[in-house]
């Protein structure tokens, strides 16, 4: 029954009489992180309201994955570089929930540059946004980490005086929608039309603008702001004295202004930047695309103050070590072999055990320095792009979760950090603390 109602139909639809569906979500790095079936196959997708398809990437361990339909075309994104190749496929079925849509689109992406695993410290298989909210309404609820999908036919806005609701841009065939906000400076309060972007880890997104008075604070720094379809953005990081969303407002905010040559072709008159997940997540969300409405309600991490990297390390998951250790349990004199898998949601721990010789063999995430903030405490260290991370304040890194251990870096000034790193085959030790910027 459910496959003949959606025979046909355009988009994501419920089955029929299901008025609503929930799902469960990972919250990683201020990302949400869904549950999807791509023509059977399990997979795991950002949503992300600042795109306008679906697309796939990072799939080499699914290989029982077909597509169908496919054709060769270009996609362009931010940042620098060429266009990126990538295959248009149609008449797929997705499922999210109990949403289903029996002719769905997806643009598949060969860069394998383009990948957010190794950032996430787990497989993230793709990104989804317009296709999945164009017919629902969805209530994300960032601290239990559940989305509630409704059809919008049966759902009804409840009072409540402690949220804030406000119209959604999505004019003229706009996929991408667009809030109002204040932006509050040193000296003048700005209204600013920004990107709603749940696909951004960061915070807050500015583009520099004379005419229309947004200029970088004076205490600033110069970063690596992450990567697009087109290649790194840099830019300045900083902090702002206020950003007010309806009556909410926020202090102190943490801002990146990217360099004017990553933005090119953006109508900065129509939109000056972007709300990421860094301030989405201080909200429990009501998302309507059908009547292009949204609802902020504060949530327990409105409170909590923003901010940003005192290392100057980024620190990715960059594939695995096999680490050889004595085997302390007893066993039979007789040579065997034994897998074992253990698998928390993040990253799977394959064991090699091999009792006859007395070792065990652990095949652990490799974590690597993928860039150092020229001046941070890290660099003046002497912590460099490619060190492999071993060991950081006396705990081996395979222990961590990524997002656990770049959360080291995000508070307390002044903390005492020791790593050991591998160079070159060879093992070495550094001290740092981090310290503030701005």
């Amino acid at each position: 029954m459910v496959s003949f109602t959606l025979i046909g139909q355009e988009g994501f639809e419920l089955p029929l009489r299901v008025k609503n569906s929930k799902i469960n979500f990972q919250l990683a790095n201020n990302l949400i992180i869904i549950p999807v079936e791509l023509n059977g196959v399990s997979l795991s997708f950002i949503m992300d309201t600042g795109v306008g398809s679906t697309i796939l990437f990072s799939i080499d361990n699914r290989k029982s994955l077909e597509l169908n339909n496919a054709s060769k075309i270009y996609l362009r994104g931010l940042g620098n570089d060429e266009s990126v190749e990538a295959v248009k496929s149609f008449g797929n079925t997705l499922k999210i929930g109990d949403a289903i849509s029996a002719d769905h689109t997806v643009f598949m992406i060969f860069d394998k540059s383009i990948n957010f695993s190794p950032q996430m410290g787990f497989p993230i298989h793709g990104i989804i946004g317009y296709d999945f909210f164009r017919k629902f309404i969805l209530d994300i609820n960032y601290t239990r980490e559940t989305i509630k999908i409704f059809d919008p036919r049966f759902y009804s806005y409840k009072n409540c005086k402690k949220c804030y609701r406000t119209d959604l841009d999505l004019e003229n065939g706009r996929k991408r929608p667009i809030v109002k906000a204040k932006y509050h400076t040193e000296n003048d309060v700005l209204d600013i039309n920004l990107l709603l972007d749940s696909g951004s880890s960061s915070a807050l997104w500015l583009f520099e603008s004379d005419s229309m008075n947004i200029r970088v604070p004076k205490d600033s720094f110069e970063a690596f702001l992450g990567k697009g379809f087109n290649g790194e953005i840099f830019g300045k990081k900083t902090k702002i004295k206020g950003l007010q969303i309806g009556d909410f407002k926020l202090k102190e905010v943490t801002a990146a202004f990217p360099d004017s040559m990553y933005i090119q072709g953006i109508p900065i008159k129509k939109r000056q930047g972007s709300i990421g997940g860094g301030i989405l997540r201080r909200f429990n969300l009501i998302i309507d695309y059908p009547n292009s409405r949204i609802s902020f309600k504060k949530n327990l991490f409105f409170s909590k103050p923003f901010f940003y990297n005192m290392s100057g390390l980024t620190i990715q998951h960059s594939g695995i070590r096999i680490l050889k250790d004595y085997d302390i349990r007893k066993g039979t004199n007789r040579p065997s072999l034994d897998f074992v898998s253990e698998h928390d949601g993040k990253i799977s721990n394959s064991v090699y055990s091999a009792n006859a010789s007395g070792f065990i063999y652990t095949v652990q995430p490799r974590f690597e320095i993928t860039d150092v903030r020229p001046d941070s405490p890290a660099a003046m260290a002497g912590l460099k792009r490619g060190d492999e991370v071993l060991e950081i304040n006396g705990r081996k890194a395979q222990k961590y979760k990524l997002s656990e251990l770049n959360d080291l870096f995000y508070s307390d000034e002044g903390k005492k950090i020791k790593m050991k790193i591998m160079r070159l085959g060879i093992e070495i030790k550094y001290i740092f603390y981090l310290k503030k910027v701005i």
